[in-house]
């Protein structure tokens, strides 16, 4: 096991693109510890997308790991504030 996998996000973390990202943290899951993201490209996101994202935030955190941001755009934090996810998503400065 490594101890860290990075995962793109894209463009969009919504509701169209959740498979392929569920498929990517699958992955990321069975070889590393702690996942960081790559979100800086974000231009639209919504709440399928942060559900994911805060799924994978539980599923690590029973194993000790987390969700890490190599960056994170405006749109990511200002959705996951409006939905008070900032402090779950661990995307607090």
């Amino acid at each position: 096991m490594t101890d860290n996998a990075m995962i793109e996000c894209g463009e969009r973390l919504s509701i169209e693109h959740v498979e392929m990202l569920y498929a990517n943290a699958e992955q990321a899951l069975a070889t590393a510890g702690d996942i960081t993201l790559i979100a800086d490209r974000v231009q639209y996101c919504d709440t399928a997308g942060l559900q994911l994202l805060l799924t994978l935030q539980k599923t690590l955190e029973k194993t000790g790991h987390k969700i890490h941001w190599q960056s994170a755009s405006d749109t990511v934090r200002e959705v996951s504030a409006y939905l008070g996810l900032t402090d779950a998503l661990n995307l607090s400065d």
